[in-house]
């Protein structure tokens, strides 16, 4: 008998299913061993990590170890990043099996699975070291910063590296919202009902200067405001790509997860976790915004039947990862492109999935096409009092000329929207007409200071600093 050894227990049927007679597979149920609660557990000079088996930890090792000793090999199956590689290494230190295989594998899939078997490796000792520095440094950190920020936040929580780091970005934050002092200035806005409803916003710029980008004169407003009539003075149009947004890494999938969903970071990653674990999607904690080569021709063939052919570049779309990135798997993706609909009872983890897929599938298709559109207005006399100047009036727009990847997806769902965008279509205008406002509306407005973070808004601070995932994002966010 060969034994296998998984994470969870939710992965242990279906493995047992593609493996077949000959082997069982368990789990360790996650960590079994850590660093001490009650101890700093890591000193100097050295700081090498001390560990101690955790109350389940016990029993689960004395369970396994059970069954490792009548197995003829052990062939360590867990998930393919640092702490799988870590939980393998105490695994492996703590069962001392006759013959140990590191396995792993990026989508639980039959194929995935019997390639990863006859594909086996040793433990990755500097992958381990990384999970060990990592684990030191939240250590250090966490052990003395976690009780101060459990009273603060009359919550127990824990802090680490990335974490504390957190919190020091939130109160930056604060002390820039509080710090903040808002101007109050005014701008204009022109109405017109003909040939459709549609407005223009007065250029104010020849009106202000670099030291003070505002126009606090009201009066000066009124002035812009009163004129009678406008002549379109120019527009212009400029075509521009959107190319689509690469697939989900874990930071954009958390971010898209809370803006479309409302899941938090904790939430999104549980429910990730049961899509891997249910073999719907492909390992969820990946840095790596590509495909494999295989995935990719799979993603385009699901295109083609879907109908969309005429959308497909001739070359596989690409993404640059980030700095820190670990490409050692893919870029999240559905095991199985085609699988419109999946078996399962979560409507979040439904949900969750057709996010995945259609992402997975939008990220190889062409750019849309975007027509930019400016037209811009002059008035026909120069107000009293403005020495002349011809104040101008600009109205923006877009128009979808080529759908592309928009024809899946309207938008990057990771994004954030704008509070205030244009209007996306123009009056059928040519240059030399002359208008007649239907409204004139002297706008106040306020300088507005920065925000306190969203979520998403967060969790991309620190992907952009390099820091990491936060774990209590919400739990900090929401005090």
């Amino acid at each position: 008998m060969k034994l296998v050894i998984v994470e969870s227990p939710n992965k242990k049927k279906t493995i047992q299913k593609y493996l077949g007679a000959g082997w069982r597979v368990e789990a360790s149920m996650g960590h079994i061993c850590d660093l001490p609660k009650k101890e700093m557990g890591v000193e100097a000079p050295d700081f090498l990590p001390i560990y101690e088996l955790s109350e389940r930890g016990e029993k689960t090792v004395k369970e396994l170890k059970r069954v490792s000793d009548q197995a003829e090999s052990v062939w360590l199956a867990t998930d393919p990043d640092r702490e799988g590689e870590a939980i393998a290494a105490h695994l492996a230190r703590y069962l001392k099996p006759k013959s140990l295989h590191r396995i792993q594998f990026n989508e639980i899939t039959e194929p995935a699975v019997k390639l990863a078997v006859a594909n086996p490796r040793d433990i990755n000792q500097q992958l381990f070291d990384a999970q060990q520095a990592r684990r030191v440094v939240d250590r250090l950190v966490g052990y003395q910063v976690s009780s101060s920020l459990s009273r603060t936040l009359d919550q127990r929580l824990s802090a680490g590296r990335v974490q504390t780091v957190a919190v020091r970005l939130l109160v930056e934050r604060e002390r820039a919202i509080r710090q903040f002092s808002s101007v109050k200035h005014y701008g204009v806005r022109l109405h017109f009902e003909k040939p459709q409803n549609w407005f223009a916003n007065w250029d104010s710029s020849p009106f202000v200067t670099e030291e003070m980008p505002y126009v606090l004169d009201k009066a000066l407003a009124d002035k812009v405001a009163s004129v009678c009539t406008v002549r379109v003075l120019n527009i212009e149009h400029k075509e521009s790509k959107r190319h689509p947004p690469p697939p989900f890494i874990t930071t954009t999938l958390q971010k898209a997860a809370s803006l479309v969903l409302g899941l938090n970071a904790t939430q999104s990653m549980a429910v990730a976790q049961e899509l891997f674990e249910k073999g719907f999607i492909s390992y969820h904690r990946s840095d790596n915004p590509n495909f494999s080569k295989e995935a990719i021709e799979s993603a385009r063939a699901v295109l083609r039947k879907m109908g969309n052919g005429d959308h497909i570049p001739e070359k596989p779309n690409e993404w640059k990862a980030g700095k820190n990135a670990q490409e050692a798997h893919e870029a999240i993706r559905p095991t199985d492109f085609s699988k419109e609909h999946i078996d399962i009872t979560d409507e979040k983890a439904k949900a969750l999935y057709q996010l995945i897929r259609l992402r997975a599938l939008a990220c190889q298709m062409s750019p849309a096409i975007i027509k930019i559109s400016t037209i811009t207005l002059q008035a026909e006399e120069a107000p009293e009092g403005l020495d002349d100047k011809l104040p101008l009036y600009h109205c923006k727009g877009q128009t979808l000329l080529y759908p592309g990847w928009k024809h899946l997806i309207p938008t990057d769902q990771a994004e954030e929207k704008a509070e205030e965008e244009e209007p996306s279509i123009l009056p059928q205008v040519v240059q030399g007409d002359i208008l007649i406002p239907s409204k004139r509306e002297v706008l106040n407005i306020q300088t507005k200071g920065p925000k306190r973070y969203t979520e998403p808004a967060l969790i991309s601070k620190l992907e952009k600093e390099g820091i990491g995932r936060p774990s209590l994002c919400k739990s900090l966010h929401n005090k």
